[in-house]
């Protein structure tokens, strides 16, 4: 009967899953990346999982190892991330954004079809991002609210070719939706010859959502019996986010000809990534593991939003920001410690390098490396497995850039609290 209660609670948590916003701040991931999140033995590890093959979220982190497994696995949970930044200035006036909750639920399911074939599907938020200030900050020309909001869908395939290698593949389904908000100075625009006029200070909003997919590749080796190493891409999606841009407070009086509801759209493109992991479990009742993460940020060089009539103007037109981020790594390192055949205990350490460089840091996303310090635990409760995790983030400390956001000056100051917690059961 628990089982059974159990297993239908999976199944829920998965349906409330696909209503429940997901989002998260941006103190959370390099860029706006969001690994480390993804599960609560994950968080515990650091996200060093690429190399484990005995748990259910091996559906996203390595579909390879799937094609391993005895049984079939569902795992559900959510991470419950509350981060906090301000911005602190010369004057004292310190502007912070708002501080909130932000939960990020998952889901994974896999099962293994005549001892070598694996079937995977992960359902999650691997990026995401939600920035917010006072409507009324020093930076609000730059950037009031933006959130980044994704659902992956990756169901996946995997083959044992002996038993030292296995090999995966998988598609990755992407829903998302985007909204940003921020000011538009008053400024003198010219309507007829020898003819200008004043606008006041309006606000513009950009509502807009995509559907996109790309792929994954995995692979799995385990050349001894105490070591394993995994390897996974993640190929680039490419974004084309559609919607509309639309206008407040003022409009009215700086000529609502120049600020009409237009349809707007932008591209975002969320990078390709290598996962490369290494774990043993050579030491009595330890598992190590370690996690090599390459990012290929480069790929997000702008944010060029179009307009089929520009703010201010009326008339077709693009406002592009640079944003030049730099491909970057992150080092995960976890360990494991069994004390019983129903406990075991976790912690972890990583270091996250930031994309962003000093001179094209903005106020959408101000951030710099980070680094995150896990403690987990987890309990096997007659075939249940209940796992836990709480994370503390610190960011270095970091200063607006005077080419992106001039006028802007004070030093960025970050952190955050990740609590994380799933249900797993397996049949």
């Amino acid at each position: 009967m628990f089982r059974f209660v159990t297993q239908r609670f999976l199944i829920a948590l998965a349906v409330v899953f696909l209503f429940l916003p997901i989002s998260s701040n941006e103190v959370n991931g390099a860029g706006f990346q969001l690994f480390n999140e993804l599960s609560a033995r994950g968080t515990g590890l650091g996200a060093a999982m690429t190399s484990l093959s005995d748990t259910p979220e091996m559906a996203w982190f390595n579909p390879a190892a799937t094609a391993s497994f005895s049984k079939t696995r569902l795992l559900a949970g959510m991470a419950l991330v509350m981060p906090s930044t301000e911005l602190r200035t010369p004057n004292g006036d310190d502007p912070d954004m708002k501080n909130m909750a932000y939960p990020i639920p998952y889901f994974y399911a896999a099962t293994t079809l005549r001892d070598k074939i694996g079937l995977g599907l992960s359902i999650n938020a691997p990026y995401g991002l939600t920035t917010e200030w006072d409507r009324d900050w020093p930076g609000r020309f730059f950037a009031v609210k933006t959130e980044l909001r994704t659902v992956f869908f990756t169901p996946s395939i995997s083959y044992r070719v002996n038993p030292y290698i296995s090999l995966g593949v998988g598609a990755q389904i992407v829903k998302t939706t985007a909204e940003l908000t921020q000011a538009i100075p008053s400024r003198t625009v010219p309507v007829a010859p020898d003819v200008s006029i004043t606008t006041p200070e309006v606000r513009t909003e950009l509502d807009g959502e995509d559907t996109s997919a790309g792929y994954i590749l995995a692979l799995q080796l385990t050349p001894h019996k105490h070591f394993r190493f995994g390897a996974v891409f993640r190929s680039e999606v490419s974004l084309d986010i559609e919607g509309k841009a639309k206008y407040s407070e003022n409009v009215s009086l700086g000529g609502r000809e120049l600020f009409p509801t237009s349809d707007a759209w932008l591209v975002v493109r969320l990078p390709a990534t290598l996962s490369l992991g290494l774990s043993t479990t050579y030491f009595k009742n330890w598992l190590l593991t370690f996690d090599y993460l390459w990012t290929w940020w480069s790929s997000y060089d702008e944010l060029a939003i179009h307009y089929e009539k520009a703010p201010g103007t009326g008339v077709p037109g693009t406002i592009t920001k640079p944003k030049n981020w730099s491909d970057d790594y992150a080092l995960r390192f976890g360990a494991e410690y069994t004390v019983n055949e129903a406990l075991k205990l976790r912690g972890s350490y990583v270091y996250d390098r930031s994309p962003i460089s000093d001179t094209f840091r903005d106020a959408i996303l101000p951030t710099n490396d980070r680094h995150l310090f896990s403690i987990g635990f987890g309990y096997n409760l007659k075939g249940i497995q209940i796992d836990g995790a709480y994370t503390y983030l610190v960011m270095e400390d970091c200063k607006p850039s005077q080419l992106v956001t001039p006028g802007l000056v004070g030093t960025y100051e970050g952190g955050a609290h990740i609590v994380n917690f799933s249900v797993g059961y397996s049949f």
